[in-house]
């Protein structure tokens, strides 16, 4: 598969926001909608659909892990810029748009997002009112968080899956590079360097770690789970992590700055979208 240019200068930078701030933006697409309380009945999680509604699924999801709201940020910039025609690709807008049914659940946890002590949060937030960490939950599903957004990969059964997440300097696993990309299984190793090489040349040449999609990924991770469930569209399901390097209270002096981080996000949500709707044409059923 050819590597995927992006041709396009980018303006602005993530910006922390509370949770108010940013629900207020959820709530201004129209078609957005509750999937249920989270764990602590306080909160109405939210699902945005955009697209063609009868036409195959595509689903992104961001804040797992609140601490990493900057997927929250940049990926809700991304489908505000095709809800209002202000994406640069104009013709990869309307294409998807008129193809594919989006549906995008910007934070699965709410109740973390809105006690985030501050932007630079290492670990508060990071989990749900009972102290669980949600992407280890998604094969036993014992957290109403996870459940709501099993109830919308089931109803919908996407024929590929974006998971945003972020990390700090601590991580393990980043080959001291601050981008990662990982996938579901071995079949779609080719899709994912794809993803991995345009991202890097996109990105200023900025390295890419790739997680490998093997057959012992975790069971309790969004991926597996998504990876495992059939779609009526294609032989496989597409399913994939992103991470990207964060400041932190432990570590505030980032690799990358805000702005550069809303670029790279853009991009990688970008390369998702182009890659899955190129895998779908050429390998649909």
């Amino acid at each position: 598969m050819a590597m995927i240019k992006f041709p396009y200068q980018l303006e602005g930078e993530v910006r922390f926001e509370s949770y108010p701030q940013v629900l207020k933006r959820i709530n201004s697409f129209s078609n957005v909608r509750n999937i249920g309380k989270d764990e602590s009945g306080q909160y109405d999680m939210k699902v945005i659909e955009m697209g063609n509604a009868i036409k195959p699924t595509l689903l992104v999801i961001a804040s797992m892990h609140p601490p990493e709201w900057a997927g929250t940020q940049y990926s809700l910039s991304f489908f505000e810029m095709l809800r209002d025609r202000t994406f640069p690709d104009k013709q990869f807008r309307d294409k998807l748009l008129r193809k594919f049914h989006l549906v995008y659940i910007p934070i699965v946890n709410p109740y973390g997002y809105n006690r985030l002590p501050s932007p630079l949060s290492r670990t508060k937030g990071r989990y749900n009112v009972n102290g669980i960490d949600l992407n280890r939950d998604f094969e036993h599903f014992t957290q109403a968080e996870t459940r709501n957004v099993k109830s919308v990969m089931d109803e919908f059964r996407p024929f590929a899956f974006l998971d945003i997440h972020l990390f700090g300097i601590e991580m393990e696993g980043t080959n001291n590079k601050n981008l990662i990309i990982g996938n579901g299984q071995n079949s779609t190793n080719i899709l994912r360097k794809t993803i991995a090489d345009s991202w890097r040349v996109g990105s200023d040449n900025e390295a890419v770690t790739e997680w490998p999609g093997t057959s012992t990924l975790g069971k309790g991770l969004a991926r597996t789970y998504m990876r495992d469930l059939s779609n009526p569209y294609t032989n496989t399901t597409l399913s994939y992590i992103t991470e990207m390097i964060r400041p932190t209270d432990t570590h505030p002096d980032n690799p990358l700055s805000y702005k550069q981080m809303y670029q790279y996000g853009i991009l990688s949500i970008y390369l998702f979208f182009k890659s899955s709707m190129d895998y779908f044409y050429r390998r649909r059923q």
